[in-house]
């Protein structure tokens, strides 16, 4: 085995352990976002749910991810062209699929103006209904954000005049401070950020594994001329 072939097969195994580590922070970062989205599902509006999609399509490509290192592992240990060859191809198919959700999730907040107005009537809604939905369906979800996202009423304390429930106050009681920010700017500030954390990092991974699949193919093709060259 050539030099530059045993620098690159060490390049594929090395890549390997830094697609899984990608992988298994993918997932995390995807179980994460699911985790919050998941409580604040009703205030989310109704034509931007599909945001809801990214966490999960995050933690599906990132267990792929993990699982297709242990290819890229083995084809290297054992230099089997096929092995490798199957990991090139299935790097490419991920690396598409990743710019896809990298574009899906940049296009869900292109139109800040029009996301913050939706926002603005879901959670009016949300607030309104406070003291009369029956099922304390909406104040379970407006106490939470309060207390999640540190504010208050809609944009401010005043949005409740006299009678604030206790989570607009640090630690759900009122004795302590009251929280200064309006959830509207707050909710729409966590949402707008945990679309582009999701689209930058899955964007940042993919350039990685185009560099993985081009060593995996040139490692594939070096071995294949060895062993036709032993042949003659």
């Amino acid at each position: 085995m050539g030099c530059a072939e045993g620098l690159v097969k060490l390049f594929v195994f090395g890549a390997n352990l830094i697609f899984a580590l990608a992988g298994l922070a993918l997932i995390v970062i995807g179980v994460l976002y699911k985790l919050d989205l998941n409580d604040y599902t009703s205030a989310i509006p109704d034509n931007y749910q599909s945001i809801g999609w990214a966490p999960t399509l995050t933690i599906a490509i990132g267990s792929v991810i993990f699982i297709i290192a242990f290819f890229g592992c083995c084809g290297a240990i054992r230099e089997s062209p096929c092995l490798l060859l199957t990991y090139a191809v299935i790097l490419l198919v991920i690396f598409l699929a990743q710019i896809a959700i990298g574009v899906f999730a940049f296009l869900q907040i292109k139109d800040k103006d029009n996301f913050k107005d939706e926002v603005t009537r879901s959670l009016t809604t949300i607030f309104n209904n406070y003291y009369n939905d029956q099922t304390n369906a909406s104040r379970n979800t407006v106490d939470f954000m309060q207390q999640e996202l540190e504010c208050c009423g809609l944009s401010g304390p005043i949005y409740w005049l006299t009678n604030t429930p206790a989570s607009c106050y640090k630690d759900g009681t009122t004795t302590s401070s009251i929280f200064k920010d309006g959830c509207v700017d707050e909710f729409f500030n966590f949402l707008e950020s945990s679309v582009r954390i999701i689209g930058i990092t899955v964007l940042a991974i993919s350039t990685t594994e185009i560099i993985g699949a081009i060593f995996s193919l040139c490692l594939s093709n070096s071995i294949k001329n060895r062993e036709r060259r032993f042949r003659y």
